[in-house]
């Protein structure tokens, strides 16, 4: 019994703080806060997870399977608008990696996506206008770029522009 409360304790934790990260980012986020939602002591926070910073790497962590889109560079306007539809459904995401960007500065590897788009600009399947590690970060671009933004236009209607948009983009 004394585990499954451990677990729990460590889910609440993680919940609190996904929703406190989302909102605050690292700097703004407080252990006391998170430790309240969770309904614990900020000395039991500090202990399951040693700080704010080991707190938001476990957050990133799970928010890392949780957030994956399959990639696949013979149909980026597609992958594009899988993102954007992740980012519609769940906007926390996109505000969690904002935060990781601005106050981590550390860029997540995305070493295997440039190659295989690399691969794919010189098989003639993607445009070489750009080199493959820019078109990569024009796709994330197209595909984030109403996650900050209230909505005024329908749903299909960006999703379809996403896609069109990363389809001239990349059509040779």
């Amino acid at each position: 019994m004394h585990h499954r409360d451990r677990e729990r304790t460590r889910r609440r934790l993680l919940d609190a703080a996904f929703v406190e990260f989302a909102a605050h980012g690292i700097a703004g986020a407080r252990m006391e806060r998170i430790a309240r939602i969770a309904r614990c002591s900020a000395g039991l926070a500090y202990n399951y997870y040693g700080g704010k910073d080991e707190l938001f790497d476990a957050v990133q962590s799970e928010v890392a399977g949780a957030a994956a889109v399959e990639f696949d560079v013979r149909d980026l306007p597609g992958y594009a608008a899988r993102l954007y539809d992740l980012q519609h459904r769940h906007p926390e995401f996109a505000r969690l990696a904002t935060w990781q960007r601005l106050e981590r500065r550390a860029s997540v590897s995305r070493a295997a996506e440039v190659e295989a788009i690399r691969s794919a600009q010189e098989s003639g399947v993607v445009s070489s206008r750009f080199p493959a590690e820019q078109v990569l970060q024009l796709v994330l671009a197209v595909a984030s770029m109403w996650s900050s933004a209230p909505s005024t236009s329908d749903h299909v209607v960006r999703r379809r522009t996403v896609e069109d948009a990363v389809r001239r983009l990349v059509e040779p």
